[in-house]
């Protein structure tokens, strides 16, 4: 999945969690953490794979539950005993989405539990040595060409609209990190 998938994926999740237990609007703070959290596991395992050849492929330890889930659990439990229930669930929604996603993996061949199960099972290494911006590059103009394809056409719609759902969720939930954006510029400024 791309970056901003995998955000929009975690973020339906907790904002739906958040509407039903808490009933109130997601916090800045709250915001950039499950933000965040969508995005660390190819934070970091893209890098290690795609820059640094420490890992086969994109899937390595910030996948792996073996790894990522205790290191996870860990830093929800100290949030939790500090009273950050809201950001506790955010960084687990949002960590646990991605993973959860990976596994999914509508777009790539199907479900591939695989991927979340290093070092124990490994992924087939790549087929051609890439660095991050080759292989960046590379799969973001599949993507490209893919949704420029005509017969794609009812593709990009249902792409389209779900981004125009999820963006007036996030209005309704009172639009998390604008506040925090705004409080930045107007103390620069």
């Amino acid at each position: 999945m791309w970056p901003w998938e995998h955000l929009v994926f975690g973020y339906v999740l907790y904002s739906t969690l958040n509407a039903l237990v808490w009933e109130q609007p997601i916090e800045d703070g709250t915001g950039l953490a499950l933000a965040v959290a969508t995005q660390l596991p190819d934070l970091v395992d893209k890098p290690l794979s795609w820059t640094f050849g420490l890992v086969a492929t994109g899937y390595g330890p910030a996948h792996s539950l073996f790894v990522a889930g205790p290191i996870a659990l860990g830093v929800v439990a100290v949030l939790w005993t500090r009273g950050k229930t809201r950001v506790a669930v955010a960084v687990l929604v949002g960590y646990g989405s991605h993973l959860f996603a990976d596994v999914l993996a509508l777009r790539a061949n199907g479900p591939n539990v695989a991927r979340a199960l290093w070092p124990l099972v490994s992924q087939p290494p790549y087929e051609s040595d890439l660095g991050f911006f080759e292989r960046f590059t590379e799969y973001f103009g599949t993507f490209l060409l893919q949704m420029m394809h005509t017969e794609n056409v009812g593709l990009v719609l249902g792409y389209v609209s779900i981004f125009v759902i999820v963006a007036v969720r996030w209005v309704m939930d009172g639009m998390p990190g604008i506040r925090w954006a705004r409080r930045k510029v107007k103390y620069v400024t």
